[in-house]
């Protein structure tokens, strides 16, 4: 079969959130080539349009009047479908109207119409707008979310919402106001009801569609040709802008589940989940290439850095005369020298044979295993983070936003104490927003074995939880987490941990504590503590505190450095500081998996020594609880309660720390 040739036209205008899935769609639908006028957009609209462009055969046209003379236009750009396109058909669109045939595709549907018909009329069906609990302004709908729409759909004055033309190519067509009919087309008129439709996205979020309005509503009020009708209910919503209108029309457009549910069944609504379907299997087309890109580069990477690393064991032996290299440890050790790094990589092509991302991120604890025969491949961490973002990127992107550049604060805590926490982000308000990024850090409510942990995230703008144990046994599994995926994903100036049991005191005096840990460029700060014998550690502090009752059987059995920063007073962590606890991480799964209690200042401290870096003592004096500027709750409150008994006084002062 010979199939006609398709050309759309798109009056566009600030549509970046939708233009590219809208031409995609449609190619892919078999629209040939696409003529697209941009009225003015001040977003990336016409980037998008250029960049669509290398693949698609788009005509890009800049339309700088402002009086939405859409009429002519439109017209214009139909007539040149027809003079220079080619075209046998066109279909004059907005970008957020999305064409589909009950059955194949627009080309089939074109060619299956009789050589009689001159347009057909297409319905449209408004997209519902969900209403979400407790922010009923907050929804929107869009191709890729929504499969709810309405069956008899309405415009903003409660009029039926008029349909589509798609109309035979014609050099002398005239488009009407809205692309709703066209006149001086051969032929006859058709219905499309039931064989095609148009699913339409007028409300998307409300700020996209308030902007619309202001745009639209002024365009209208400037143009003069145009009868006072046209455009009715963008000008009368352009009116009540600024009293409220629009809001009160998306509340009313809002619909409840529960709403939705008596639509369905009494069928004023209707689901087609096709458009929402079809940019699916596009995203997970998209994904699959990607992930096997990725890994693509991962496995050329490794090989190059593996062999390069045998070469240079070898190369060491290779200096030593001949006669003299059977007296070398390296002559008998250069197979179990080079070994680890080739076996690394035969088990990371192996490991990373998946068919999805998802698929990838559930063998993390594999992968650490495969990182930690040749940890130089700093290339994994690299392709873990590439994982986060194809499996979180809203997440990924809200916290690189975050912390970029900020001193992060994590608080440090548990689920049953998150109130607990947040009173105390709420005491370090006289900080500023500026610098400070506060983040409460959470664990999984259920344990699973560090074997089994996956590797995942969620974070909300307020509270980053990470699937490792959420105990105080697992409270080092958890912290290292945290800090793996700050240093994997974002680029904190610092990162300031303490626990939920500390408040702010004094804002000038703990600032001026960070500003010197900058200065000083430090990687790791805290008050120092330990010891420099095992055995004059504490090794009780955990009894009573352990979800695990066998827990409270042992004391710490593994080696505890000699000086690291105590936990509980607070402590800093630079970047090299982040990345030294990130890959003691990804590089030591088995010392984390120990059923052992693990100190998270000590197991710092660990990854400290291991990467030969430094700790900077920010404390003089044995009086603080806290760091510099900051007091613990119970301090406090012991505080308050001498104040009832008007005993002020006979409370011991918090020892100065000079910063």
């Amino acid at each position: 079969m010979t199939y006609p040739k398709l050309t759309m036209t798109l009056l566009v205008r600030n549509e970046a959130d939708i233009l590219e899935d809208n031409i995609r769609f449609h190619h892919a639908m078999g629209v040939s080539s696409f003529i697209v006028m941009d009225n003015l957009s001040t977003d990336a609209t016409p980037q998008i349009t250029a960049a669509l462009s290398q693949e698609i055969d788009i005509e890009y046209l800049h339309q700088p009047a402002d009086d939405y003379n859409q009429r002519d236009w439109v017209t214009a750009m139909a007539r040149k479908a027809a003079e220079e396109h080619g075209a046998d058909w066109v279909i004059n669109n907005d970008a957020d109207e999305f064409w589909l045939p009950a059955s194949g595709d627009l080309r089939s549907f074109c060619a299956s119409l009789p050589e009689r018909t001159g347009w057909v009329t297409v319905p449209r069906h408004n997209a519902v707008v969900p209403a979400l609990p407790g922010d009923v302004l907050g929804g929107g709908a869009g191709p890729r979310l929504t499969d709810v729409f309405e069956r008899d759909s309405r415009n903003g004055e409660g009029k039926p919402l008029p349909g589509k033309v798609l109309h035979r190519a014609s050099a002398s067509v005239e488009v009407a106001q809205g692309n709703h009919s066209v006149a001086h087309v051969a032929g006859h008129a058709s219905a499309g009801q039931g064989r095609i439709a148009i699913l339409h996205f007028p409300c998307r979020s409300l700020a996209q569609y308030k902007d619309k309005i202001r745009l639209g509503g002024a365009a209208y009020s400037r143009n003069t040709a145009l009868p006072p009708g046209a455009g009715a209910a963008w000008r009368s919503q352009y009116d009540g802008l600024e009293t409220g209108a629009v809001e009160r029309f998306w509340r009313d457009q809002a619909v409840a589940p529960e709403e939705q549910e008596i639509g369905l069944l009494r069928g004023t609504l209707m689901r087609d989940a096709r458009l929402a379907g079809f940019f699916a299997d596009q995203a997970q087309a998209a994904a699959a290439q990607e992930l096997q890109a990725a890994r693509r580069g991962l496995l050329a990477q490794s090989r190059a850095l593996a062999e390069t690393f045998s070469r240079s064991q070898a190369e060491l032996i290779a200096r030593v005369p001949r006669l003299q290299r059977r007296e070398r440890p390296m002559y008998y050790n250069l197979r179990f020298a080079v070994r680890s790094a080739e076996e690394h990589v035969a088990q990371l092509e192996a490991l990373t044979d998946a068919a999805d991302a998802t698929a990838l991120c559930a063998r993390f604890g594999a992968l650490r295993d495969v990182f930690s025969l040749f940890p130089r491949n700093s290339h994994l961490p690299a392709f873990l983070a590439r994982l986060l973002e194809m499996t979180a990127a809203e997440d990924v992107q809200r916290l690189r936003a975050d912390c970029a550049g900020k001193r992060v604060i994590l608080h440090t805590s548990c689920h049953p104490r998150l109130q607990e926490s947040r009173r105390s982000v709420a005491s370090f308000a006289a900080l500023g927003q500026g610098d400070y990024r506060h983040i409460i850090l959470l664990g999984a409510r259920t344990p699973r074995p560090e074997q089994e942990l996956g590797l995942s995230f969620s974070y909300d703008g307020e509270v980053l939880q990470v699937p490792a144990p959420d105990s105080y046994e697992g409270l080092h599994q958890k912290l290292f987490y945290a800090y793996m995926l700050l240093d994997l994903l974002t680029a904190p100036a610092l990162a300031v941990k303490i626990d939920d049991n500390i408040l702010l005191k004094d804002a000038d005096r703990f600032a001026a504590c960070l500003d010197r840990v900058a200065r000083q460029g430090a990687d790791y700060a805290g008050r120092r503590v330990g010891t420099r014998r095992h055995q004059d550690q504490w090794h009780g502090w955990h009894l009573g505190k352990c979800a695990d009752a066998g827990m409270e059987m042992r004391g710490y059995q593994y080696p505890l450095p000699r000086d690291y920063a105590a936990g509980g007073y607070g402590y800093v962590l630079g970047p090299e500081g982040l990345a030294a606890c990130s890959y003691m991480y990804l590089a030591m799964k088995e010392f984390f998996a120990m059923p052992a209690v693990g100190l998270e200042d000590a197991c710092v401290g660990h990854a400290i020594y291991a990467q030969r870096l430094e700790l900077m003592d920010i404390s003089q004096g044995h009086g603080l609880l806290a760091m510099p500027g900051l007091t613990t709750k119970e301090r406090q409150r012991l505080a308050a309660d001498w104040a009832e008994d008007g005993a002020e006084d006979r409370v011991p002062p918090e020892t100065p720390d000079p910063v």
